[in-house]
């Protein structure tokens, strides 16, 4: 379900793309009819007030809001939270004109992001986890992408497989099972996709201990190299983004190449295209047509090209291209909106983590006891330290359950969550596991930094994203267990005018 929608004209949207790109006018219909859009958000006042609206117009010092019941109210920005001021500052009416524009609305997170030049690794998903093949020293290997484990790790058999040099196993690591020991190994060079990361130190170890030998994967993609390489995650996708720019490319034309290739934008301004036969030019596609494309060539010309002339990918790449989007893309607004903006405007709610070494943390409650969370993908469900359980005053069973983990294996005890609660995203009436997810670790008193984590279900279920670069993940709340009439797409009555609300 969405949040209340507000009803908008085609009309208003026009103008506002026509003053940045009168080519896109011709586009859209001139009798479109009304769309209806979620252009209202829910908003803080510094005193903890919130109330739902839509920006409608701002000067430097105020905002003009649009309420649910339909009144305008002006506030001023000062006396905004924070991140609401931050968003209101940042507010134009090009923003506007995309949440209410009925093709951005039906753009997925893989269209958003490729549009801003971002590319892109399909993963496979099991279960509730995402996996991704790559090369370890010219040696396929199958990722698991975890943003749980501060460092990547390597499965002791696939490092002896891939050659790799192997130290002895004096390192201690730590885990939900416990603790293990691994050996600093040296790793030429490691590829994912374009991405090609070389002379690297990892540690391996037996990811498999006491879970009957080898498991459905050789390695464990971790938040070090996640954070290197400013990746964006979409769990519901199962797509990891990379920005060219931030990463090596990798050779080309050698045996042994990954099996998940980076997919090329197809909204990239000039791109290199490949025809039937192999040969390669540079243009950037301007139309097409059912059998034909138009291109510009780079000395200006345009040159119409049989479809059936281009390779089979880049045929792939005509077929999802759009003139629309196309233009949209090459908007100087467009480029330089974040990640964080281009979610925001598609109803995601956005939170600054904190990173403890290349952990994610997340303040939220269990019941109405504070949490933190570590946002943890390669946590299968979500999993509470026990010790916090007891001070939630959750019902937690017999300890009869057992966890698997780096260092073995660990007791733990089914326990009923009636809340768990991030933002506005509700998770209701589950239950979930309770362990000592400190267990053999140098914490002192047995405790971490984080009181739960957060695992790959909720993240799943709640359309979750993670932005390393801007180190922020999104959930979408509408997908959660809130009450029905917040999330109706019938207005609800209007919130009570925060104070300073004229």
């Amino acid at each position: 379900m969405r949040g209340p929608h507000r009803i908008i004209s085609m009309k208003r949207t026009l103008p506002i793309f026509a003053a940045l790109a009168a080519g896109m006018l011709a586009l859209l219909p001139a009798n479109a009819p009304a769309q209806q859009a979620a252009a209202f958000r829910r908003y803080m006042t510094k005193d903890g007030k919130t109330f739902y609206a839509a920006v409608v117009t701002k000067t430097d010092l105020s905002a003009t809001f649009k309420l649910q019941s339909g009144q305008t109210a002006i506030l001023p920005i000062k006396d905004l939270s924070v991140p609401d001021q931050q968003f209101v500052r940042k507010w134009t009416p090009f923003k506007e004109a995309l949440m209410n524009n009925a093709q951005f609305a039906k753009l997925s997170v893989k269209e958003l992001l490729e549009l801003r030049g971002y590319q892109s690794f399909e993963f496979d998903i099991q279960g509730n986890h995402i996996f991704v093949e790559g090369e370890v020293n010219g040696k396929r290997t199958r990722f698991m992408v975890d943003t749980g484990a501060g460092s990547s790790l390597i499965h002791v058999d696939a490092a002896k497989d891939a050659g790799l040099e192997i130290g002895e196993f004096t390192q201690e690591i730590f885990g939900v099972g416990g603790k293990a020991m691994a050996a600093v190994t040296k790793v030429p060079i490691l590829k994912l996709g374009d991405a090609k990361i070389e002379n690297r130190k990892l540690l391996t170890t037996d990811l498999f201990k006491n879970v009957g030998g080898k498991g459905d994967y050789d390695a464990i993609f971790g938040a070090d190299f996640l954070r290197e390489l400013d990746a964006v995650i979409s769990y519901r996708e199962g797509r990891m983004f990379l920005k060219p720019d931030n990463v090596k490319p990798a050779a080309t034309g050698k045996p042994g190449q990954p099996a998940a290739q980076p997919q090329p934008a197809a909204y990239s301004e000039w791109k290199r295209w490949t025809t039937s036969d192999g040969k390669n030019f540079v243009a950037a596609l301007v139309e097409k047509s059912e059998k034909e494309v138009t291109f510009r060539m780079q000395n200006g010309r345009t040159v119409p090209w049989p479809l059936d002339k281009l390779a089979e990918a880049d045929r792939d790449i005509v077929a999802k291209w759009d003139k629309l989007r196309d233009m949209i893309a090459k908007l100087p607004e467009w480029r330089t909106l974040t990640v964080k903006e281009l979610l925001e405007l598609r109803g995601y709610q956005s939170f600054e983590y904190r990173a403890s070494g290349n952990h994610i943390l997340v303040d939220g409650f269990v019941g109405s006891t504070k949490a933190v969370f570590l946002i943890d993908t390669g946590a299968f469900d979500g999993l509470l330290h026990i010790e916090f359980s007891k001070k939630a005053g959750l019902e937690i069973g017999p300890m009869d359950e057992v966890i698997h983990g780096i260092g073995g294996t660990a007791p733990a005890a089914k326990t009923k969550v009636p809340l768990l609660k991030m933002g506005d995203a509700v998770i209701e009436n589950r239950t979930l596991l309770s362990a000592d997810i400190f267990k053999d670790s140098a914490a002192l008193g047995g405790s971490g930094d984080h009181d739960a984590l957060f695992g790959a279900s909720f993240l799943r279920e709640l359309d979750g994203v993670i932005s390393y670069k801007e180190a922020r993940i999104f959930l979408k709340p509408d997908n959660s267990d809130k009450p029905a009439d917040s999330r109706s797409a019938v207005p609800a009555p209007a919130p009570a005018k925060p104070e300073g609300v004229k």
